[in-house]
């Protein structure tokens, strides 16, 4: 893998990583999660609330449905000792406890209403809020392991550009060295001939340079004759 193409993996991974911090599915799952287990703590308030003003109706009901009796009472005595005007008040209060009584009777009945809606309110937006829970924890499951998936195979990808890199530079230091080799033998000849004794530095790579050339025009000479000869054959 050449230096171009880790620097454009390099550039796409940070740009996907910006984007996932910015966009993580696992974050606004678990804000959507937050918010719906808010309302549905909302709704168990409210019938809290509900039950609770419903016995409290209850309670104020039984204390007028007790007093009732009493009331009753104080008339009849009242009249037994010939106080008319004491039996009047006496019936009088009776009939505003059972009338009260009447009231709350019919606000209870549509307060146990309510409270019934909610409690199967309450109940579906349970059900609901796990449901979606449990989605939320098997798509942040997901991502995770797609991230997970995605890094490992950055690296690799990242890791295979660096162990080409070495390939190509035994390659290379493979082509020196042989380079190299060549010119220490042609110098040896050279020398062993006596053509180097006489000649300066420059001179020399002057000379190297005639040999090379030699070299190359002999090796073309030999392609040249081998495809002569192929033709002729042919």
């Amino acid at each position: 893998m050449g230096l171009f193409n880790r620097v454009s993996i390099l550039i796409q991974s940070k740009v996907m990583g910006v984007v996932d911090r910015a966009e993580d599915p696992r974050e606004t799952l678990s804000l959507a999660c937050h918010r719906q287990e808010e309302l549905l703590a909302g709704v168990r308030r409210s019938l809290v609330e509900v039950t609770a003003s419903k016995h409290q109706l209850a309670a104020q009901i039984k204390r007028l449905e007790q007093r009732l009796p009493q009331l009753d009472d104080q008339a009849e005595r009242a009249v037994a000792t010939g106080r008319d005007d004491l039996a009047r008040q006496s019936l009088g209060r009776r009939q505003m406890a059972e009338r009260q009584a009447g009231d709350l009777k019919k606000q209870l009945e549509e307060v146990t209403a309510e409270e019934l809606k909610l409690r199967s309110a309450e109940h579906r937006f349970a059900s609901s809020v796990d449901g979606f829970r449990t989605k939320r924890d098997l798509l942040s499951a997901r991502y995770t392991a797609a991230e997970a998936q995605y890094e490992a195979q950055r690296s690799l990808a990242g890791l295979s550009g660096e162990l080409s890199d070495p390939d190509q530079g035994v390659q290379r230091a493979e082509e020196k060295i042989e380079r190299m080799q060549a010119r220490a033998a042609a110098i040896d000849e050279l020398l062993a001939s006596g053509t180097l004794e006489h000649l300066s530095g420059d001179d020399v790579e002057e000379e190297l340079r005639r040999h090379d050339d030699e070299q190359e025009i002999a090796r073309r000479m030999d392609e040249l004759k081998a495809r002569n000869r192929n033709g002729e054959q042919a």
